[in-house]
């Protein structure tokens, strides 16, 4: 079924991409279905003990497969990402006008991102992980620049580029250390590990999570993003990418949470960027970014509760993934439909929209107190879990992690106050363009599911349990409708009472737009980046053949240093017959020659005799086939020197005799790292020569009596298919230098 509903998602995005232009607007209704189906599947496996997997040979000689495994965590990803999925597909219908530009594309790139996100949080090997962790970043690149013309958009999609692929090459190394040190490619079958090299690795692949969630310091290409239409921003930017960072953390903890720097660098990342995503929200008055930025704060809560990978802390964090993917796309899709008809999203702009919006008011109240950990949403249960288990831990960490969650938690409360109050409270009524219905339902589903979680928490208590259970066979605890008076509860009725009295304050004051401090320095550190490659290219990549040949082969001397201490001649004869030593005599004295020659005649005759003097020693030592293939290189070097010797001077152009030394000095060199790697590798054989394998494999599997053909088309068919296609590549060279040589002087081309 895996493989089907992959196979599914490519099918549907061939086809929106083949008829983007036929279907328009159409197209978003087609890319729904495939996230419908693995949305139906995915919920009738909630609760479903059983994994299921499937995986395919990706690179049987060097054992990579792309694996998959579903199972009860898995299922809960699987259902937010195509759940939400087809929620975004329809709204986008809605939002985008019948005749705007770009939309076929569009529907095409928002399913292929849907695609690589399901391969995402569906991998088990790390390198199925990263192949579709690559994906997300490439078309959310290509969603945020949706507006291409935009110049605004393009630099924020640069921008998202940069810092999460940048983030994905950390992620790589940091999955060699940890593969090498697991054992196993296969996160599934990973245990705890512990030494240097694997905690080289934890760190790596933490800052490569923190790079995709937008952890501070690398958070500004989430608020730059919000320039990308908003079925982007409530699907990649609320839902789905950015809990790619949060899904990596939760899956690799089992494996690397006993590691003190994992849990230290996910609590820095973590406990920052709660406080900094807050205050954000606190600050800006885009409504876009109020949400992007408390999605920073959330996302930081996330990564710190995971990273503490107890059992309760775990069951928190999988809650509070739940009920953020169901709010706080709500409240995107919301604010979408708030600047689609009222053509603002300035929160200072906007008031008495629960007058003329009471169904989008009525949605943002319940996904905005699901927000704050207000009852009775699931949102109240989430929090009320983290405040629990920070209450559980002890030393340091408990602090760390309390004043994080509870503080954060008073900071979020109040950022939601004011969201709503200054949108939906009292104020003059703003003017609105006709209401659209598909913007409106999709909302209304994910409002209603925070408080449909509540009431169901019995049947979703056993799913979040099951798929907390990430930590390991601990015993988790049951979440509660009502926990009782208890300390936590009391911590949360005083973390509602300060937030609500903060934000009430704040919703009546005007403020200046905050300066994009963090925006700029990244786009400061791209650009210092891009003008370092431009200046470096323009220096290396200067446009003397002579000066890259002598570089790429002095570097490639320079590779033959390491086999020096296993160099040995004792296994070296002079010759087998003084005829290779005639051969070997002239070749040498033709590439002297080479070097001293001043006419392009004399040099096409001594690069001759040394290609025909090399064909010879082919011969000596009874390699036909070789020799052939040498003879008609030389051929086809004659050929070519002949026609281009219309289009050249007689002579070369002078050098001096320091230039010409170094062109020779580099030569030798060459030619004495070719001895010494020879030499070394000849030494210790590693196995002997497979002579009789080969030959009984010829006429048994290749079923051809002449060994030597069936070897070079059979054996070795891609290395004579290179050798084919270098010869066709001569060939019309030749040809291109023939039809220049008959074209009259002066005319086009």
């Amino acid at each position: 079924m895996i493989f089907g509903l992959l196979i599914l998602h490519v099918a549907v995005c061939v086809l929106l991409a083949a008829t983007s232009r036929r279907l328009g607007r159409s197209g978003l209704l087609v890319g729904a279905v495939p996230p419908a189906v693995t949305a139906v599947w995915a919920a009738t496996r909630l609760g479903d003990h059983q994994p299921v997997s499937a995986d395919v040979a990706w690179v049987p000689g060097l054992d990579l497969a792309m694996t998959f495994r579903v199972d009860a965590f898995v299922d809960i990803m699987t259902l937010i990402v195509s759940g939400i999925g087809f929620g975004v597909f329809v709204y986008a219908y809605g939002y985008f006008a019948p005749g705007a530009d770009g939309i076929g594309r569009f529907a095409a790139t928002l399913l292929a991102f849907s695609t690589a996100m399901l391969g995402l949080v569906w991998a088990d090997s790390v390198w199925s992980l990263f192949v579709f962790w690559e994906l997300t970043s490439v078309t959310s690149f290509l969603l945020i620049g949706h507006k291409n013309t935009d110049k605004q958009a393009q630099v924020a999609a640069r921008q998202a580029l940069m810092i999460t692929a940048g983030g994905g090459l950390v992620l790589l190394a940091g999955l060699l250390l940890v593969t090498r040190s697991a054992g196993t490619t296969l996160i599934s079958e990973m245990l705890p590990v512990d030494g240097a090299t694997a905690t080289l690795g934890a760190v790596l692949v933490m800052v490569g999570a923190a790079t995709k969630s937008a952890q501070v310091p690398f958070h500004p290409w989430l608020p730059s993003a919000m320039i990308a239409p908003t079925p982007v921003s409530a699907y990649l930017h609320s839902a789905t990418m950015v809990k790619a960072g949060v899904v990596l953390v939760a899956v690799m903890g089992p494996a690397l949470g006993g590691l003190p720097a994992w849990k230290a660098c996910g609590l820095a990342f973590g406990v920052a960027s709660i406080f900094w995503g807050a205050i954000g929200a606190l600050r800006h008055r885009d409504a876009k970014l109020v949400l992007a930025w408390g999605t920073v704060s959330q996302l930081g809560m996330l990564i710190t509760l995971f990273s503490v990978g107890t059992a309760k802390a775990v069951l928190a964090a999988v809650t509070l993934l739940v009920a953020h993917a169901l709010f706080k796309g709500a409240l995107f899709l919301v604010v979408g439909e708030i600047d689609v008809r009222a053509g603002t999203r300035n929160i200072d702009e906007l008031g008495g929209l629960a007058r003329s919006m009471p169904i989008a008011c009525t949605v943002a109240v319940l996904a905005g107190l699901s927000m704050a950990g207000a009852p009775p949403l699931l949102g109240f249960v989430a929090k009320e879990a983290a405040i629990k288990a920070a209450l559980a831990l002890e030393g340091p960490e408990a602090w760390i992690v309390g004043f994080g969650v509870i503080a954060g938690s008073v900071l979020t409360v109040a950022y939601t106050a004011r969201f709503l109050v200054t949108v939906f409270g009292a104020g003059p009524e703003t003017a609105l363009a006709p209401r659209r219905h598909a913007l409106s339902v999709p909302a209304a589903v994910l409002g209603l599911a925070g408080l449909v979680g509540y009431a169901a928490l019995g049947p979703l208590n056993g799913v979040l349990g099951s798929a907390a259970r990430l930590a390991g066979a601990a015993e988790v605890s049951d979440l509660h409708r009502w926990p009782g008076l208890t300390l936590d509860l009391g911590i949360s009725a005083i973390v509602l009472a300060l937030g609500a009295s903060l934000g009430l304050v704040l919703s009546r004051r005007l403020g200046h737009v905050p300066a994009e401090y963090g925006a700029r320095w990244a786009d400061a550190s791209i650009e210092a980046t891009m003008t370092f490659g431009r200046a470096t290219s323009a220096r290396l990549q200067h446009g003397s053949l002579p000066v890259y040949l002598v570089t790429m082969a002095g570097t490639a001397a320079l590779a033959a240093l390491p086999f020096l201490g296993y160099v040995s001649f004792d296994h070296v004869v002079a010759w087998d017959t003084p005829l290779q030593a005639v051969l070997a005599v002239t070749v040498i004295g033709a590439a002297l020659a080479l070097s001293f020659v001043g006419t392009r005649l004399a040099a096409g005759l001594a690069l001759g005799a040394a290609g025909i003097a090399v064909a010879a020693v082919f011969v000596v030592h009874g390699a036909a086939d070789l020799a052939l293939t040498q003879l008609l290189v030389e051929a086809a070097i004659v050929v070519g020197f002949v026609l281009a010797f219309g289009h050249l001077s007689r002579s070369f152009p002078r050098v001096g005799l320091r230039w010409r030394a170094v062109r020779m000095t580099v030569a030798g060199l060459g030619g004495a790292a070719v001895v010494v790697g020879l030499a070394a590798a000849s030494r210790s054989p590693v196995a002997e020569p497979p002579l009789s394998e080969m030959a009984t494999a010829s006429v048994d599997e290749g079923g051809g009596s002449n060994i030597v053909n069936v070897i070079l088309t059979d054996i070795r068919a891609l290395d004579t298919l290179g050798e084919v296609l270098v010869l066709a590549t001569v060939a019309l060279g030749v040809l291109a230098l023939a039809r220049a040589s008959d074209r009259p002087e002066g005319s086009a081309s």
